[in-house]
């Protein structure tokens, strides 16, 4: 019997598929609404920056973007993809 490897191991989004794609409009209001209701429905988005997307903007700078409008947190940042995960707020019990 093998040992198990000690590696980290890679979160789900990583290994899927980007849920959405920033194109040649860029960041517009529309993207920024659509991002939330994902996280929101799903806690975690991947989005991939097409490569007309970019403009003259770097990839980490439209990502600190989009997270700032939606609240979020970036967890993953790989080339022109990046992942957003949600903030938990805490609840108040009164």
């Amino acid at each position: 019997m093998m040992p198990r490897s000690q590696g980290r191991r890679r979160s789900k989004p990583a290994a899927e598929m980007a849920t959405l794609r920033i194109g040649k409009k860029g960041v517009t209001s529309f993207f920024i609404m659509e991002v939330s209701k994902n996280l929101d429905k799903r806690g975690e988005v991947k989005v991939k920056i097409l490569k007309t997307g970019l403009g003259d903007r770097t990839a980490k700078e439209i990502a600190e973007d989009v997270a700032e409008s939606t609240g979020s947190v970036i967890t993953e940042l790989r080339g022109r993809t990046f992942t957003l995960r949600k903030v938990k707020t805490p609840k108040r019990y009164l």
